[in-house]
């Protein structure tokens, strides 16, 4: 719990007059994390105080607790990361007073809903199919094609609030939801346009989260990418590590922010991503259009 006196004292000293103080009201409040930030945005609209320097403790709070988070989830540099604790560290990013578990429970009773739809004896291409019509016919996810370079397209929580994405982010949620109910699935890394694999052995084939989960074949995608003038090679529809899934979706971010313009951001996810990925230039301020999801007029 938060001690409310703590944190009035320590608002009350962000514009004190000794830079020393208001170094040591900072690093407590950045100690304090993730649970100072929404009372301290509250304490500064109620009484009209301090706005810009709560945004500024908010953002070291929001940087801090990422690289922390980060280097606790890449600890084992030869295993597998969790794929959905690396999906919430990038939402926290965005949102640090997000509630994790309220939103892990909704996957939990999307998968339950899913579950009763296919029975008890659905095979998983049953279960996979159900699934498919759920999110994407019942729940209404979709591309979000008209504000394709909003920020909150690559912070899950916002794309289960709003049922909109990009297609790394709605591919996620098929991927998460999916392991809920025991499906084999794989992310697919295409140039510009992230897909998702169903295998169960006896089938195989391909799906777009982003064109309400329209199944496409291999000819399709090599069109699509054709169409932005991208060779097609066969290793491009092979299943990546969910490690690269994260990388992805914080270089997705990171645009993002390059579009909109805001550039501490920028920054800030720059250095992320040369901690997720030291080859990452820290000072970068573009990319190749192979590296990232871009909308596309011609989508198949």
């Amino acid at each position: 719990m938060v001690n409310e006196r703590e944190l009035w004292a320590l608002f009350s000293l962000l514009d004190d007059a000794q830079p020393s103080v208001q170094d040591a009201v900072r690093q407590r409040l950045v100690t304090i994390g993730d649970d100072a930030v929404a009372p301290l945005r509250s304490l500064a609209r109620i009484h009209n105080l301090h706005a810009d320097r709560v945004e500024d403790v908010v953002d070291e709070i929001r940087m801090t607790h990422t690289l922390r988070r980060l280097a606790a989830l890449y600890a084992d540099d030869a295993g597998p990361v969790d794929l959905e604790e690396g999906v919430f560290v990038i939402a926290r990013y965005g949102y640090p007073d997000l509630n994790v578990p309220g939103y892990q429970k909704r996957l939990d009773e999307m998968a339950r809903d899913v579950q009763v739809l296919a029975g008890a004896r659905g095979t998983p291409i049953d279960r996979f199919m159900k699934m498919r019509t759920y999110l994407f016919s019942e729940l209404g996810f979709m591309g979000n094609q008209h504000d394709y370079y909003n920020p909150d397209n690559s912070y899950f929580n916002k794309v289960i609030d709003f049922r909109r994405g990009i297609p790394i982010t709605l591919s996620v949620l098929m991927l998460l939801i999916g392991k809920r109910l025991d499906l084999t699935l794989h992310g697919i890394g295409m140039p510009m346009h992230f897909l998702v694999q169903f295998d169960d052995a006896d089938r195989m084939f391909f799906v777009d989260p982003f064109n309400a989960g329209m199944i496409i074949t291999q000819e399709q995608c090599r069109s699509l990418l054709s169409t932005n003038g991208i060779q097609f090679l066969p290793s491009m529809l092979a299943p990546v590590e969910r490690k690269e899934i994260l990388e992805r979706m914080w270089r997705n971010l990171f645009l993002a922010y390059q579009k909109v313009g805001n550039t501490a951001d920028v920054a800030r996810i720059g250095n992320i991503l040369h901690f997720v990925n030291p080859e990452f230039p820290v000072n970068s301020s573009s990319f190749d259009d192979d590296d990232i999801e871009e909308e596309e007029d011609d989508d198949v």
